[in-house]
């Protein structure tokens, strides 16, 4: 599934906690982050997800990393793809089925 990171939730309760406007560019400097790298965060085009970045952005923020990182449900799978995960299951009951069990002596 893929996972995208939103930092805006926490980052409007740090505003209105401190009752401040933060703006994106004093955000990457108090987390000691390029504002690149955060807009790359924050436009979900990161190649790979710098956990120490997201690490960083949490402590500004005050808030744990499960909070800004958002798992997105992939599409539902189509009919094809359906009766193929439909035939293994029962490829697989069959084969459990036709497997010899052993027998323990009492």
């Amino acid at each position: 599934m893929p996972v995208t990171i939103d930092i805006e939730p926490a980052l409007l309760r740090w505003q209105a906690k401190y009752n401040r406007r933060l703006t994106y560019d004093e955000l990457a400097e108090m987390a000691e982050i390029s504002i690149a790298a955060l807009y790359r965060i924050k436009s979900g085009e990161m190649i790979a997800p710098d956990l120490r970045k997201i690490n960083q952005l949490c402590k500004v923020l005050e808030c744990e990393p499960g909070e800004i990182i958002v798992r997105e449900q992939t599409k539902q799978m189509n009919d094809v793809t359906q009766l193929e995960v439909e035939r293994r299951d029962i490829l697989n009951e069959i084969a459990r089925k036709n497997t010899p069990r052993k027998r323990s002596s009492v």
